[in-house]
């Protein structure tokens, strides 16, 4: 995967979890777990850049007030 597609790939992450945060999109609808999967693949190290902010927006509370 080229710098230019990992960067559109977190760009998209990052959007969607910005979508979901604002209720726009759902979180399965989203499909943003095989986005993670597949940024986990080609670089660990943003993945668990972003995984922190994921896990956040999972679990803390944001998505179901």
């Amino acid at each position: 995967m080229t710098e230019k597609e990992l960067r559109k790939l977190e760009g998209t992450i990052r959007t969607k979890m910005n979508d979901i945060r604002n209720r726009r999109i759902g979180l399965k609808e989203s499909g943003i777990g095989s986005l993670m999967n597949l940024l986990k693949q080609v670089d660990e190290a943003l993945y668990e850049k972003i995984l922190p902010e994921y896990k956040e927006m999972v679990t803390g509370g944001k998505i179901f007030k």
